[in-house]
């Protein structure tokens, strides 16, 4: 409309210049020429008016986008590029400017939950008071952004007063007071991680990502607050070699498999249990404790069961008459490949399911859904067994037994050592048992170290039991030889069967 307006105006005036020249050979023409004019220049000012309209409207739509492309829709804030923008001119200061800035992460705990519970008009509603609150708590010389959907964020610059109200925790209690909505008062719990940097000197994704860093950190604590140190970022960068090397590992087979005894009443091997290793060639030994949970944050908890699924198949044909127990992760049981999976697997090493037992832990069932129900009915069906591991460290351990298709239960190590010294040790452990016994569950003891845990043990009616008394975790060949020894009369196992 713009250029058409543009054109039609100067077609106009050209049109006016042409009727003035030819009205001075045209005595006719110059009478009617006033009114010609008149009407040419009247339309002529309508043009102009509407070409400066439009100019406008389009001036305007180009702020609008601009607006739109940096600030969010339901707070108005700053939105995460917008605010790595505006902390970038802050940062990139004239010499001569350099100022302290903060830089302050806020996770709002509990917000996809309120979504969810009281739909997106209560929810969004919710997170424009918390915003409000923010800004209002750092004032007009902030800037406040929501950088994800959970995640707001401030920079300011770093006064004695933002110190004492982040230090003192005030910041933390205005955002935890409770946020009315039409259903009652919620409660949206915040994690907050500051950054104090020079400015300049710093690029604004690294100031907020170092805010981030001591937001996690917080959130690992279980604190309301953490700041920032360079060991945050150490430890993310280690992390992420690892996750690297980790990788690496899973596809040139350098993670090992070992394997536990556990034994019955009388002493004989029973079972043995797969366990994974990571001997690193430079780190060492890395617990499964720190690259477990690593593998699964990267997304690799599939492929990291499959890989011990698909060694401990191979491993067990090595001892004929064992039973293997498979430790089989959520993120597993969670997978609608995961039947498929298993099955590959039992073709792939020819293997039969019978001969095998996986077990779950007690946050399996605690957030069990419809998939994870199917695929342990599957899985009992084909003939393998479900132990339940670590029983009693979770909640609700006795609702599970009724529920779920369970059939041994692993009494977990902390109630086992203290066996020799408390005497309210024993009572629990024989509890345990009849409640086993009378649902018609196998029970495991783990983690017996000593000969009178183990003699306290079956004296309250638990039978079977691993630990480092019967074996530690060996490799796969010393499992031949550990059964091979257990027939002389001095191996550890016949004196545990005594």
């Amino acid at each position: 409309m713009d250029v058409l307006s543009l054109a039609a105006l100067v077609t106009l005036i050209a049109l006016i210049v042409l009727l003035v020249l030819r009205a001075g050979d045209d005595l006719a023409m110059a009478e009617s020429l006033p009114a010609v004019l008149a009407g040419l220049i009247a339309s002529g000012l309508i043009l102009l008016r509407q070409w400066k309209n439009g100019r406008n409207a389009e001036r305007a739509a180009r702020g609008t986008t601009a607006y739109r492309q940096h600030h969010d829709p339901v707070t108005q804030l700053l939105n995460a590029d917008g605010f790595i923008e505006a902390l970038g001119r802050q940062t990139q200061a004239p010499h001569g400017q350099d100022q302290s800035l903060v830089v302050v992460s806020v996770r709002l705990g509990r917000l996809r939950d309120i979504y969810d519970r009281l739909g997106d008009g209560c929810g969004d509603e919710v997170l424009r008071e918390l915003s409000r609150r923010l800004v209002s708590a750092f004032g007009e010389r902030s800037s406040v952004g929501r950088i994800g959907e959970n995640m707001l964020a401030v920079f300011h610059p770093a006064t004695g007063g933002i110190r004492q109200a982040l230090v003192g925790g005030q910041i933390n209690r205005l955002m935890d007071l409770p946020v009315a909505t039409p259903v009652g008062e919620v409660v949206v719990p915040s994690t907050i991680g500051v950054n104090f940097i020079h400015a300049p000197g710093i690029a604004p994704r690294d100031a907020i990502r170092q805010a981030r860093l001591a937001n996690a950190a917080a959130q690992a604590s279980g604190a309301a607050m953490a700041f920032f140190d360079d060991s945050l970022d150490h430890a993310q960068r280690l992390q992420m070699d690892l996750e690297v090397e980790l990788r690496q590992a899973l596809q040139t087979g350098d993670l090992q498999m070992v394997y536990q005894p556990q034994i019955n009443e009388t002493g004989a091997t029973i079972a043995v249990e797969a366990l994974m290793r990571w001997p690193h060639p430079t780190r060492g030994q890395i617990s499964p404790s720190v690259f477990v949970p690593m593998a699964e944050a990267a997304g690799l908890g599939e492929a990291l069961g499959r890989y011990a699924m698909d060694k401990a198949f191979a491993d067990s044909k090595l001892w004929p008459g064992l039973r293997t127990a498979i430790n089989v992760s959520p993120i597993q049981l969670r997978s609608p490949a995961f039947m498929s999976t298993v099955r590959t697997l039992l073709e792939k090493n020819a293997v039969k399911p019978n001969d095998f037992e996986f077990e779950i832990t007690e946050g399996v069932v605690l957030e069990a859904d419809a998939v994870v129900l199917q695929n342990l009915e599957h899985l009992r069906k084909m003939g393998f067994q479900i132990a339940l591991d670590d029983f009693g460290t979770g909640y609700s351990s006795l609702s599970y037994l009724g529920r779920f298709p369970i059939d041994k239960i692993k009494i977990d190590q902390s109630f086992v050592t203290p066996l020799e010294e408390r005497q309210d040790a024993a009572p629990i452990i024989k509890a345990i048992s009849e409640l086993a016994s009378a649902v018609g569950l196998k029970i495991l003891a783990e983690g017996v170290e000593t000969r009178g845990q183990l003699e306290a043990l079956r004296a309250q009616g638990c039978n079977q039991a691993q630990g480092y008394l019967i074996g530690r975790p060996m490799a796969a060949s010393q499992i031949i030889e550990f059964q091979a020894d257990a027939q002389g009369a001095d191996h550890p196992q016949k004196a545990v069967a005594a």
